[in-house]
Order: C-alpha cells, then sequence, then structure tokens
C-alpha cells in the first residue's frame, strides 16, 4: 500500500517495551496534513529465522524500504550473539531471551525520554542506531525525536507495563492494514493508541475506548447516560483490528463489538484536549479594567421577561464574576422574584431570603455597622455557596459603599510573580470555623479546603476560599511548612489589598447586585444611620445550567 495518503496518524503503544525488536510506526513523508499514516503492523521477520515478512515484501514508495533487522541489546548480549554466529550457531531470537517486564511505575517517576550523557556511549553502540533510516537520528550522542515527539530507539526508555497484565510472553500487536512501520524494540502486549488529530497528539487506553463507546448496546442516546456496565469490561482487552480514516477510528473488539469515534469528538474529549481547554472562560479584570469595559447593567423588565435580556445578564456574569440589575422595585419579595429567574434558592443557616439590619441579631460583623475587610462568605461550609444577591432597601446615612476585589486576577499575579506562593496555597488543606451562640441561634459550622482551588488536569483555578473572620486554627500544616504558607498567604493578601484592585460602588434601592463568591471577594465600608439589605444565596450549579441552556460555555 502507498502510505502517502491524507489520513490521521494511529499507533499501537506498547506496554512494556525493552530494547531489541517491535515494529513501530515510521512517519511518511507523502503529503497530507501532520495527521499522517502510520499504524503498528505485524513484526518484521528476526535475523536468522529464515521468515517470510507478514506483510510479503517490504514495503516499498514513499514511506522507503523498511529495515529486516532489529536492534540487538546493549553490551555483554551482542557480543554473545557474535560468538555464536562465529561457532556457526543460530541467533534467531527467543522470546525467553527478552528480559522481563517490569512492574509498573508512578509516571511522574518515569525517566526522561531524553539522552543522559552516562547513556551516549553506550547507544551509539547499539546496532543500527543512525543507520536504519530513523529520522533525525545521525547516530551522535543525541537521538532528534521523530514527528511524534519519540527519541531515538538506542536512547533508555521508560518500561510501562499494565497493572493487571503480569509479564506476559511477548507477542506482536494486532495487525492493522495499510502500514507503514520499521522494527526498532521486542513487540509486547499494546495497551493504548496513540493518534494525532489536527495539533493534538492522543494516547487513548484500549479500556478507555471500549468503555466510552457510544453504539446503541452501550450508550442511550435518548437519556445520555451509559448503558454499558464499566465493571465487565476486561481490564487487558485489546482490539482485534484498528482502522482509520479521515474522520473516524474503528475499533473490533474480540467479541466482534464494532466502536467508532469521530476523531473530532476525540480531540475535544481525551485528555490532551482538555488540557488545552478552559472550563470557564473569564476576563480578569482589576478597578480601570472593569471600569473601561463599560458592562451594562440590565433592566429589570428585559432581564425577567425576555432570553435576551437573561442571557446578556448571564454572559456579563460568567466573565466578570459580577453583574448588576436596574429598576428593581425595593422589597424583599420582588428581590426573591429577581433571584429565582436564574436559580433556586438555596436555604441556609441564614434562612432562604436574609433580611438584615445593623442589629447585631446574628454573631457575625456583618450584622454591625464596621467596616468589613474583602473576604468570600461562607468558606465554614464544605460546598461554599455560589452567587450572592445584595440589594440595599434602604439607607439614611453615609458610607457603607461596597467593595469588590476579582480574587482569580489577584491569584494569577501571584502564579505569575510567586508560582511557589501559588502552589502552596491550592495544595494545603485548612478549616473555616462559625460558632453562633446568639438568641435562638445556635451553630456550629466548619469547612475544609485550599485557599485556591484548581482543576488539575489543566491548572484552572475555579474556586477562592479567603476569610480571615472565619479562618480557623490552623492545625492542618506540618512545622516545617506553615511559615512558608504564611509567606504565600502574605503574597496573596497583598495582592488583593492593592488599591488598583479595588472597585468601590454604591448600592441603592432598586440596584440589586449578583456576586460569583467562588471568584469575587467583596467588603464594605463602615457607614452611619439606618441601613436595611435583603438578599439571598443561589445554588451554583443552576445557575450554571441555566447559562448553558441559553447557550453559553459555563
Amino acid at each position: 500500500m502507498v502510505c502517502g495518503r491524507s489520513a490521521p496518524r494511529v499507533s499501537m503503544a506498547a506496554a512494556a517495551p525493552p530494547r531489541g525488536g517491535l515494529r513501530r510506526p515510521r512517519p511518511c513523508s507523502g503529503p497530507g496534513p501532520a495527521a499522517a499514516c502510520g499504524l503498528w503492523g505485524p513484526a518484521a521477520p528476526l535475523r536468522g529465522t529464515g521468515a517470510a515478512p507478514a506483510h510479503g515484501e517490504p514495503p516499498s514508495g514513499r514511506c522507503g524500504k523498511a529495515s529486516s533487522g532489529v536492534f540487538g541489546p546493549v553490551g555483554a548480549g551482542s557480543r554473545r550473539r557474535g560468538k555464536e554466529r562465529r561457532r556457526g550457531r543460530s541467533s534467531s531470537a527467543d522470546p525467553a531471551e527478552f528480559p522481563p517486564a517490569q512492574p509498573l511505575r508512578d509516571p511522574s517517576r518515569i525517566p526522561s525520554l531524553a539522552p543522559s550523557s552516562r547513556s551516549s556511549a553506550r547507544r551509539a553502540r547499539v546496532p543500527g542506531c543512525g543507520a536504519r533510516g530513523w529520522r533525525g537520528c545521525s547516530g551522535g550522542d543525541t537521538g532528534a525525536p521523530d514527528i511524534a515527539g519519540r527519541g531515538c530507539p538506542g536512547a533508555p526508555r521508560p518500561s510501562w507495563l499494565s497493572q493487571h497484565a503480569a509479564a506476559p510472553r511477548p507477542r506482536r500487536p494486532p495487525a492493522v492494514p495499510g502500514s507503514c512501520t520499521e522494527t526498532i524494540s521486542p513487540p509486547l502486549l499494546p495497551s493504548l493508541a496513540e493518534l494525532r488529530y489536527g495539533s493534538t497528539v492522543m494516547r487513548l487506553d484500549f479500556v478507555w475506548l471500549r468503555d466510552h463507546c457510544r453504539s446503541a448496546s452501550c450508550y442511550n442516546a435518548k437519556t445520555n447516560q451509559r448503558s454499558l456496565d464499566t465493571a465487565s469490561v476486561d481490564l487487558a482487552i485489546q482490539p482485534q483490528a484498528v482502522r482509520v480514516d479521515e474522520t473516524t477510528l474503528f475499533l473490533t473488539w474480540p467479541d466482534g463489538h464494532v466502536t467508532r469515534y469521530g476523531l473530532e469528538w476525540l480531540a475535544r474529549n481525551s485528555y490532551e484536549g482538555q488540557k488545552q481547554q478552559v472550563m470557564h472562560p473569564r476576563i480578569l479584570w482589576n478597578a480601570e479594567i472593569y471600569r473601561q469595559a463599560q458592562v451594562p447593567s440590565i433592566d429589570c423588565r428585559s432581564f425577567l421577561e425576555t432570553d435576551e435580556g437573561l442571557k446578556e445578564f448571564l454572559q456579563s456574569f460568567l466573565l466578570y464574576g459580577i453583574a448588576f440589575v436596574e429598576n428593581v422595585i425595593p422589597t424583599k419579595e420582588d428581590t426573591e422574584i429577581l433571584a429565582k429567574r436564574i436559580s433556586i434558592i438555596r436555604e441556609t443557616i441564614y434562612g432562604r431570603m436574609w433580611y438584615f439590619t445593623s442589629d447585631f441579631s446574628r454573631g457575625d460583623t456583618a450584622y454591625t455597622k464596621l467596616a468589613l475587610d474583602r473576604h468570600t462568605d461562607t468558606t465554614y461550609f464544605q460546598e461554599p455557596c455560589g452567587i450572592q444577591v445584595f440589594h440595599c432597601l434602604k439607607h439614611e446615612g453615609t458610607g457603607g459603599r461596597t467593595l469588590l476585589v476579582d480574587g482569580f486576577h489577584a491569584a494569577q499575579q501571584v502564579l505569575r510573580q510567586a508560582p511557589e506562593h501559588f502552589e502552596l496555597l491550592a495544595k494545603v488543606p485548612l478549616k473555616h470555623e462559625y460558632v453562633e451562640n446568639v438568641g435562638g441561634c445556635h451553630n456550629h459550622m466548619i469547612g475544609v479546603g485550599p485557599v485556591l482551588n484548581v482543576y488539575p488536569w489543566n491548572n484552572e483555578l475555579y474556586l477562592i476560599r479567603y476569610n480571615n473572620y472565619d479562618r480557623a486554627v490552623i492545625n492542618t500544616v506540618p512545622h516545617d511548612v506553615v511559615r512558608r504558607w504564611y509567606h504565600a498567604h502574605r503574597a496573596l493578601t497583598a495582592e488583593l489589598r492593592r488599591p488598583d484592585n479595588e472597585l468601590w460602588v454604591k448600592l441603592k434601592p432598586g440596584k440589586v447586585l449578583f456576586v460569583d463568591n467562588w471568584r469575587v471577594l467583596h467588603g464594605r465600608e463602615a457607614f452611619t444611620g439606618y441601613r436595611q439589605l435583603c438578599g439571598c444565596y443561589l445554588t451554583r450549579d443552576d445557575v450554571l445550567n441555566t447559562a448553558r441552556l441559553l447557550g453559553l460555555q459555563a
């Protein structure tokens, strides 16, 4: 087969490749996108066996002539086989000669594929290094990687073994029609498929590929739920056949079941694809950035009666973490109607709709006339409330402006200036506590979590817990870390308190403020006179659900 077609590149990665004779994809030089032909095929004959190639004659054409030899092990083994040849014995490679596969190791501790200085001399003596047509390898100290990012076959290679495969005897991976290959290491049980689509190189485990099958028997398209019992999938499963065209990957499993995947779907849902995406697009801001953006407030009637007004409101809220609705009747009942437009109201220890003045009716500093430093609410909940609603119904006095700070913007500055501080704040868990014994209110709440919470696959920040009032005794941090944590906390506090990060707004009757409590910190300046506020907490999942139903990414 001429390997010059415009098709995605797929390879079957061996579970444990020690040195010495597996077929590896060889990139085509013919026309086509980066996703070029390159599938695993049957192994070439081992030297001295006299066996014919699995595909007949060695492939030719644009891919060049395939090598018929093998890369021998380094050192004594090669010299021993040389002696055997001189004595007239056959040097055919029995599978038992291959070194046993090593147990699975922590990926973070797998050595780099880059060659070390101590291995250079040995690798230079590997038979065929620089002479077998490996692209970019000149036979010198450094083997340049091929288009799939793999280095010279003479370089030391990590050993992988499936957790449930107990050192299987070497065997060839399944044949894939149209492959163009080159012999470089001994065949062992393949555990995953490597697929290039556009600029994304995906490594997809076969168990994952079987589990996520979207066929009618495995997935209910009406309910969008999985029908396949994941526990029934063989953890050592391999496809009997693999085929790929310009848009689709086909896998045939041992029981005859066929799985089809759109390559675009795989690129979007693979780990490698998700690493390049953000869950929630945002615009980070300080006071000047927000003012220059001139984010409009939404009229109450448009918000309540039209999807366009609601969508515009939610778009601003998702991007900036705050949004305003104007011309609201200044009553608790009308504020509740407004809140229910986008979410179910979350009832907490403060009730459904809270309504307070500075009468210290609750054991919280918010129920006073004192200034409040920037903070997020309900850090003492295991899951802090997602959205907070504020409506100033009446104020007969001075002061009382509301302070807003984008916590994600401040965290981004810490990450840029001192990544070690960001990492510590994202890893060290803290306790936050609320103890109340005032009147008939008796509560003791404890929430645990780090100050910064990130998605582990792309390091995207999604939640900040910052409340110096409610932070409990620090007893979850060892002595050799606690001082470093204080330095990290100080760096974040300094950013949060920078004057240019402070957005001050004056709440007034009829103007309702929605705040993303997982992102934006709020506070207030001290005030005089009588001030009356109402508000509530909203369920974050319901707000994001409403946004998605309107076609927004949330």
